[in-house]
């Protein structure tokens, strides 16, 4: 999957990123599942055909290719409008699925429970993986 990586430093970097197993039979994991895995680096490929081990501590957000961007979020859950501003100052709006529980359906408990390292964010300009320990802030638009 072609993507632009944002660093916590500032660093910007473009190329592949892929899952060094298949899930399911025949199919690959995706991105926001092998971000989301308890492994702490993952391979990156960059155009030279180097390959990077990126520290997903150390990612910022990541920004699917735009062919990418047509594609639902994953899950069945409620969208909700959300301005996110991350650590550096960059603001984002987009929805955001809210997978929580019946009995506490806010923005606010989702943020608080939520124990995912990477979270998706549809925005006009795309799908951004965003590292939750990442946001300063959160508003809810809707």
């Amino acid at each position: 999957v072609a993507v632009s990586i944002t660093m916590v430093g500032g660093e910007n970097l473009s190329g592949s990123l892929f899952a060094p197993q298949i899930y399911p039979p025949g199919g690959q994991e995706d991105p926001l599942q092998l971000l989301n895995e308890p492994e702490p680096f993952f391979p990156f490929g960059l155009s030279t055909g180097e390959v990077l081990l990126i520290a997903k501590d150390q990612v910022l957000e990541i920004i699917l290719d735009e062919s990418q961007a047509g594609e639902e979020l994953p899950g069945s859950a409620p969208t909700a409008l959300l301005q996110l501003t991350l650590a550096g100052g960059a603001t984002h709006v987009g929805s955001m699925r809210l997978e929580v529980r019946a009995t506490r359906p806010r923005v606010l408990d989702y943020m608080n429970h939520c124990t995912v390292r990477f979270m998706a964010l549809r925005t006009d300009a795309g799908v951004r993986l965003i590292n939750r320990k990442m946001i300063e802030r959160v508003r809810p638009l809707d």
